[in-house]
């Protein structure tokens, strides 16, 4: 009776076909203990995991604070009262010249005539004595009256000067070229364009003072106005400052996000 073949714990796979020209393939030992259902290994589960999320700073909402600001001070000038004044001042010098023309014809025991206001040497010193005054008005501006005293001597000498240049201008088609500079002498000398620059000065010189006294007027105002407008821009500043202060405090504090946590389980294989 041969003898029985002891039981191997591994078994043995052989093919039943080997081809002649391949190599015969390895054995495979498989391992028949069971894995228990039980054992560690046949249940797999994940530790928790948390998932942690950097704290970002929450900046609060900046609001905007409004403070109406103040209209920009600006000084007040004298000029447009000064222009009004010296075009007023042009009829009175207009009429004071009218009158010197009549005294003039009474004097030389001449009829009275008013033909002269419709020439052009009446109204040439006329046309120059506004032209003076204006500009010296708009110049001083707020000035004193001594800018005042001074420029009438500024207009007289306009008057003066110009009314020479303006005859020579309206009679050149009857002055010779070698007596132009004669001519200008004689009219310069001449008792009409004296007179006419004496008035010149005084009514530029008694108007102006209208001019001055209002000047001085609204230089106060001025003043005053530049210290209501310091005033007033300080207080902008405070309240501007206070709403800054209002809306600091009313601002939300900002919290640290809550680490979120979840937990992954894994459902044991069947």
């Amino acid at each position: 009776m041969a003898a029985k073949r002891p039981a191997s714990d591994s078994a043995e796979v052989t093919p039943t076909e080997v081809d002649s020209g391949e190599a015969a393939p390895v054995a495979v030992v498989a391992d028949p203990t069971p894995v228990a259902p039980d054992s560690p290994s046949a249940t797999t589960t994940a530790e928790p995991v948390v998932a942690e999320t950097p704290a970002q700073p929450v900046t609060p909402a900046q609001q905007v604070v409004y403070v109406e600001a103040p209209k920009p001070f600006l000084a007040k000038g004298n000029r447009g009262f000064g222009v009004l004044i010296a075009l007023l001042s042009t009829v009175i010098f207009a009429a004071a010249c009218a009158g010197a023309k009549l005294v003039e014809q009474l004097a030389a025991h001449a009829p009275l005539s008013f033909a002269f206001i419709s020439t052009a040497d009446f109204w040439a010193p006329v046309v120059l004595f506004a032209i003076g005054f204006v500009l010296l008005v708009l110049v001083v501006n707020r000035a004193g009256w001594a800018a005042h005293v001074l420029g009438s001597i500024f207009v007289a000498l306009v008057v003066y000067f110009g009314s020479g240049g303006a005859y020579l201008a309206l009679n050149a088609a009857h002055i010779p070229s070698n007596e132009v500079a004669q001519q200008f002498d004689a009219n310069l000398f001449r008792v009409g364009a004296i007179v006419v620059a004496i008035i010149a000065r005084e009514v530029s010189l008694w108007m102006g003072f209208l001019i001055a006294s209002r000047g001085r007027k609204v230089r106060a105002r001025n003043v005053d106005a530049r210290v209501l407008y310091d005033q007033e821009i300080a207080a902008k500043r405070a309240e501007y400052e206070q709403a800054n202060a209002r809306s600091a405090a009313a601002a939300p504090v900002a919290e640290a996000p809550v680490a979120e946590e979840s937990a992954v389980e894994e459902t044991p294989a069947p």
